[in-house]
């Protein structure tokens, strides 16, 4: 129940103050924005790779407790849009879409290695040594249509 307490005035914090910066390239159909006040911004990248009919955005955060919000500048999400998460882990994940909220068990999430085969367990680490991969979400297009923002919240561990 604290966890959820937690999360959910994360989430509202989380939510309410972006700035107008983007990480995005000149000419890329879509734009990145962290929060104004975003405490470790200097350790968060979302890199955008656009492909025929697909983007992929990958998320790395060496602080690994970050937000960020997606934005289409088309009418259209592409057929794939696919989030990848390279964290040790991610134990928390909120994507909020055209003001629906989903959880970490509302989305498909696979854990991957660094070549794209799957891997078991729940974490990308091996003692204190880390795994190279990610965690990966392909969202669907039931969930986008209507919406030009992902606004999404990550947490690789809970801290206690």
């Amino acid at each position: 129940m604290v966890r959820f307490l937690g999360l959910f005035v994360f989430d509202l914090l989380a939510f309410g103050f972006f700035s107008h910066a983007s990480n995005s390239e000149d000419g890329s159909g879509f734009e990145v924005k962290f929060p104004k006040d975003a405490a470790h911004a200097e350790t968060r990248k979302i890199k955008i790779i656009e492909k025929t009919n697909a983007v992929v955005f990958e998320v790395s955060d060496q602080f690994g407790i970050g937000k960020g919000s997606l934005i289409s500048k088309n009418r259209k999400w592409p057929d794939k849009v696919i989030l990848r998460f390279y964290l040790s882990g991610l134990e928390g994940l909120t994507a909020k879409i055209k003001g629906k909220t989903f959880q970490k068990e509302d989305l498909k999430i696979r854990m991957l290695d660094s070549k794209g085969n799957p891997l078991k367990g729940r974490y990308l680490l091996k003692g204190s040594k880390k795994i190279p991969g990610y965690f990966e979400i392909e969202l669907s297009q039931s969930k986008l249509m209507g919406t030009r923002q992902i606004d999404l919240l990550w947490v690789d561990f809970y801290r206690r």
